[in-house]
C-alpha cells in the first residue's frame, strides 16, 4: 500500500483549484492524506460532506487547534473565530455580528459606491497611457479602504499593515522568526490603537467604529463580555479577512472579465446582471491555497459512505466541493447564467460562514460595475502567461494585473 499523498497540494497558478482536487473527488470517499505537520487526515470533498462537517458539532476546530497548530508561525489566538467551537466562537461571533447583516451592508451600499469611484479616479490620474496595475491600485486599496473605514483604522496605517499581513498570511515565503516577528508588531498596533479607542470613549468621545464598540462591551457580563486579547485579535483577523480574502477574490473575478470579453460587455449592458456573475465567479475560483481548517471528529460517524473513527482528522475541501457534479452541472465551466451557482460554500457554511458574506458580495458588485461603467476597453496589458500567482500565500490570488483601458463616454460626472 502506497503512502499518503502530502497536503496541501501545489498551488495551480491559476483561479482554478489544484488539479488534484478533481481526482479526489470522483473518487468519492474521504481521501487519505499526510498534512504538513505530518499528522494522517482525511480529505472530504463531495459537497454533501463538506456540509456535514462545517455544520455538525461532531467535527471539532478547537480540539483540532489543541492538538496542532494550524498555522505556521502564528499564535493561534490571532485567528479566534477561524479556530474556536461554542460557546466561545459564538459568543464572539454575536459581538461583531450586527456591524455585518445584510440591513447594515446596504447602508453602507453608497459609501462603497463612492469609495470605488474615488479609486478609479486615483487610478486613472496615475496612470501612464492607460495602463495601470488594478491589484495595487484598486482590488485591494478597496476592500482595504472600507474595512479601515468599518474598524476605525487610520487610512494612513493601511500601507504598512498591508505589509505585514502580507508576511503574516505567507506559508513559506518568509522565515518562521519573521513571521513572529510582525504578529507581534500587529498584536503590538491593536493593543495600542484599541487603548486609544477605550480613552476615547472615557472622555465622553467615542468615535463611530466597530473596534470602540468591541473595546467598550461591559465586562460584568459574561455572555457579551470580549476580553482586551480577545478585542485586539478580532480587530487584526477583521482587517485581514475583510481585504485580503476580497481583494483577492476581486483580483481574479477581473481576471475572468478579461478572459470572457463578451460577459463584460453584457454586464456593460445589464448590470442587473452583476450579482449572478460574482456568485458564479465566487464558486468557480479558488481563494484557499492551503485546502481548508482541519477538524478533529470527536465521535465515530460515517461520510461518503465509510465509517470516520473519533479521533481522526478531516479536511473539508469547499472549492472541491464547490465543483461537485451531484450539485452544480458541468462543474469546471464558467456560466455566469447557471442556475445552481447560489449555492456555492465560498464563504464557508454553518457555524463557521464567513460573518463579512454580504460586505464582501456588496464589494464585488459594486467594484465591479464601477470598473466596467468606467471602462470601455479593459484589456491586460502583458500576456496571461506573465502573471504571478501568489502561490506561498494562505491566500490565492494575483501580485499585480496589469491591464490597458479606453475610459467610457459613460463615465459618472
Amino acid at each position: 500500500m502506497s503512502d499518503p499523498v502530502r497536503f496541501p497540494f501545489p498551488a495551480a497558478g491559476d483561479v482554478r483549484p489544484p488539479d488534484a482536487y478533481r481526482d479526489v473527488l470522483h473518487a468519492g470517499v474521504p481521501h487519505p492524506v499526510e498534512l504538513s505537520s505530518g499528522r494522517p487526515a482525511l480529505l472530504v470533498t463531495r459537497y454533501e460532506d463538506v456540509t456535514a462537517v462545517l455544520g455538525d458539532d461532531r467535527f471539532s476546530r478547537a480540539r483540532y487547534t489543541e492538538l496542532a497548530r494550524p498555522l505556521f508561525a502564528r499564535a493561534t489566538d490571532s485567528v479566534l473565530l477561524a479556530t474556536a467551537d461554542a460557546p466561545d466562537h459564538t459568543r464572539r461571533r454575536r459581538a461583531i455580528l450586527p456591524a455585518f447583516t445584510a440591513r447594515q451592508v446596504r447602508r453602507l451600499r453608497p459609501r462603497l459606491a463612492a469609495l470605488a469611484e474615488q479609486l478609479l479616479d486615483d487610478l486613472t490620474a496615475g496612470a501612464e497611457h492607460g495602463r495601470a496595475d488594478l491589484v495595487g491600485g484598486y482590488t485591494v486599496p478597496f476592500p482595504m479602504r472600507v474595512i479601515c473605514e468599518l474598524l476605525g483604522i487610520p487610512v494612513t496605517d493601511s500601507a504598512m499593515l498591508r505589509r505585514e499581513v502580507d508576511i503574516l498570511m505567507s506559508t513559506s515565503g518568509h522565515s518562521r522568526e519573521d513571521v513572529a516577528a510582525a504578529q507581534g508588531r500587529v498584536d503590538e498596533y491593536f493593543a495600542a490603537l484599541v487603548a486609544a479607542k477605550r480613552q476615547a470613549a472615557d472622555r465622553g468621545e467615542p468615535a463611530d467604529d466597530l473596534l470602540t464598540v468591541l473595546a467598550t462591551r461591559p465586562e460584568d457580563d459574561p455572555e457579551r463580555s470580549l476580553s482586551t486579547r480577545e478585542v485586539v485579535a478580532l480587530g487584526s483577523g477583521m482587517l485581514m479577512a475583510g481585504y485580503e480574502t476580497t481583494g483577492n477574490s476581486f483580483a481574479m473575478c477581473v481576471l475572468l472579465l478579461l478572459r470572457h470579453p463578451g460577459l463584460a460587455d453584457e454586464l456593460r449592458a445589464h448590470p442587473a446582471r452583476i450579482p449572478a456573475a460574482v456568485e458564479e465567479m465566487l464558486r468557480f475560483t479558488s481563494l484557499n491555497n492551503t485546502g481548508g481548517a482541519p477538524h478533529l471528529v470527536t465521535e465515530d460517524t460515517v461520510l461518503g459512505g465509510c465509517p470516520v473513527a473519533a479521533g481522526r482528522i478531516v479536511v473539508p475541501l469547499t472549492d472541491a466541493a464547490n465543483r461537485d457534479p451531484a450539485v452544480f452541472a458541468d462543474p469546471d465551466t464558467f456560466d455566469p447564467g447557471r442556475p445552481d451557482t447560489a449555492a456555492h460554500l465560498a464563504f464557508g457554511y454553518g457555524r463557521h460562514l464567513c460573518l463579512g458574506a454580504e460586505l464582501a458580495r456588496a464589494e464585488l458588485q459594486i467594484g465591479v460595475e464601477a470598473l466596467l461603467r468606467r471602462f470601455e476597453v479593459l484589456e491586460l496589458a502583458v500576456a496571461e502567461e506573465e502573471l504571478s500567482w501568489r502561490r506561498t500565500m494562505f491566500v490565492n490570488g494575483l501580485w499585480q494585473l496589469p491591464v490597458r483601458w479606453a475610459l467610457s463616454a459613460k463615465r459618472p460626472a
